[in-house]
């Protein structure tokens, strides 16, 4: 099997060791890579890519964590060019429809759609005795989105240049921070039918307005602004192309390499242990396994103090989900399928809802989303000619699942398949509610819970949002890219935030943060020399 670990690798020693191939540890890489360092990167699972890889099942496909991205579409903006950078030019967006995402919220229907203005417009014309409130909002969430640049940049610095100019570099951002999303849209407005439209995408960070940090809404409202994009090839072209580029630069990406600890010589970070007992040393180690893993199960409790410890683990981790993964007979074409999502709410009373839901075992979850990703690719009919996929997603809390965690994949007894089967009926009920036409030509309908998430990707609680995007997140002085080990650094989103822009961000200011070295120079200056090719 290609990339399979194998203990030669461990005669080696590198300059970096990154310890899962997520997007982060993958962007971090080909930056690190690029600039002549020798790297290795372990991942545990069999298949590269983390949240960006694909599985199948017969003649489907489908990715389990992208669902579309913003600004990529645009050759001059930042994200693009790091893709270009990261991929050297290899991979392809595809732009979304001009209504990108629609919300159902009770009875009524909303639509998002491309372009600041336009959609400020349209929230006007839902609700146009609050206008001051929306231009209001939307100015907001730009200014909010552009200090998120200097507090992240922030976290590159060491300890004594943070306690000179941090504070200043933190400030704008974290007075949105400290806010919750219903905190800031109620000083804006009463109108309780708006703040649930302003909130219909909040799926996309995992939490709901009344306990999410104002200031990851706005990050994540502002990057969708211009619309959504997919890339040609479906979500695992994003890892093939990474490491197309990586490997080009001699570095080296093994699979089936789990990492049981990170080794620790003389208060300094100097390699990782194998489960397998082989030791491999390294000048850095980069940790992209996530914030929880990393202190919790990576590190002996000698190497941090027990006060990071307990501000790590007072941050909450993301909610779980369920995913309807779902193959039909037909083609997107001949049902009518939209590239747009779906948002579905049982009424404007989100948090209400979400707080009832959770403390009902197995109750619905209030919020369904619908993605066609097969529709969003163009390249899907020819690799899959006559077939077409559906994801339909909703919360689904781990502790509900917990008890079947040890249990094998796929032989996990009647009482799991049972609830799984009481949570397919609902989401296809759902499902039908906006395409019907699909009803008659399902192929496979398979259910992913939080405990199938955390056994493919090794987070505790199945979550695929990381730590929860609450204030308390944001406040915290300990998820930095610079740990207090030296040689130790983290990346990925817990770093920044959810999402994949964020988590490449997140792999460009832990490579800032290594190399010394202005990157956006470098992605800057290979944009545009492709440009007069």
């Amino acid at each position: 099997m290609k990339n399979l670990y194998h203990s030669a690798i461990a005669k080696e020693k590198y300059d970096a060791i990154i310890i899962g191939s997520g997007l982060g540890g993958l962007t971090t890489a080909v930056f690190l890579a690029k600039a002549g360092k020798k790297v290795l990167v372990l991942e545990q699972h069999y298949a590269i890519g983390g949240f960006t890889h694909t599985f199948k099942r017969k003649d489907f496909e489908w990715d389990v964590g992208v669902h579309y991205v913003g600004q990529v579409h645009n050759d001059d903006n930042l994200l693009r060019k790091a893709f270009n950078y990261i991929t050297d030019g290899a991979l392809k967006w595809e732009k979304m429809d001009d209504v990108y995402d629609r919300a159902i919220i009770g009875d009524k229907k909303y639509e998002f759609v491309s372009g600041r203005q336009r959609q400020i417009d349209k929230m006007i014309a839902y609700f146009p005795k609050e206008e001051a409130a929306i231009r209001k909002y939307y100015k907001e969430v730009e200014e909010i989105s552009g200090a998120s640049v200097m507090f992240f940049s922030e976290r590159t610095m060491p300890v004594w240049l943070s306690n000179i100019t941090g504070r200043l570099l933190r400030r704008k951002f974290l007075r949105y921070a400290r806010m919750t999303t219903v905190e800031y849209l109620n000083s804006i407005t009463t109108n309780k039918e708006m703040i649930a439209v302003l909130c219909a995408q909040c799926g996309n960070y995992g939490l709901p307005p009344a306990k999410s940090s104002f200031a990851v809404h706005a990050m994540i409202i502002d990057h969708f602004l211009e619309g959504g994009n997919y890339p040609v090839g479906g979500a695992a072209s994003i890892h093939r192309t990474v490491t197309a580029v990586l490997e080009k630069n001699k570095g080296v990406v093994a699979i089936n390499a789990r990492v049981k600890e990170i080794l620790v010589l003389n208060g300094k970070a100097v390699g990782v242990l194998m489960e397998n007992g082989d030791e491999i040393f390294g000048s850095t180690i980069i940790s992209n396994a996530g914030i929880h893993n990393t202190y919790n199960k990576l590190l002996k409790s000698a190497a941090v103090s027990p006060e990071l410890i307990a501000d790590v683990n007072s941050i909450l981790p993301s909610v779980g989900h369920a995913c309807l993964y779902i193959g039909l007979s037909k083609t997107d074409a001949e049902l009518g399928l939209p590239t747009n999502n779906y948002w579905m709410y049982d009424n404007h009373l989100i948090d209400d809802s979400f707080d009832w839901h959770l403390d009902h075992k197995f109750s619905h979850s209030p919020l369904t989303y619908i993605s066609f990703p097969s529709a969003k690719d163009p390249s899907w009919p020819a690799r899959h000619p006559g077939k077409a996929t559906i994801q339909v997603i909703c919360s689904l809390p781990y502790e509900w699942v917990q008890e079947w965690e040890n249990e094998k994949w796929k032989k996990r007894g009647e009482e799991y398949e049972a609830v799984k089967q009481k949570i397919t009926d609902h989401l296809l009920e759902q499902l039908y509610r906006v395409v019907p036409q699909v009803k008659e030509h399902i192929s496979i309908a398979e259910l992913s819970t939080p405990v199938s998430t955390r056994h493919f990707s090794n987070y505790p609680a199945g979550e695929i949002y990381g730590l929860e995007h609450s204030p308390k997140r944001f406040e915290s002085r300990y998820l930095r890219t610079r740990t207090k080990i030296p040689g130790l650094f983290l990346t990925g989103q817990d770093t920044v935030c959810v999402g994949i822009g964020s988590v490449l961000f997140a792999g460009i200011i832990t490579s800032v943060a290594i190399l010394n070295r202005n990157v956006l120079m470098r992605i800057n200056r290979y944009n545009k020399l492709k440009g007069k090719n």
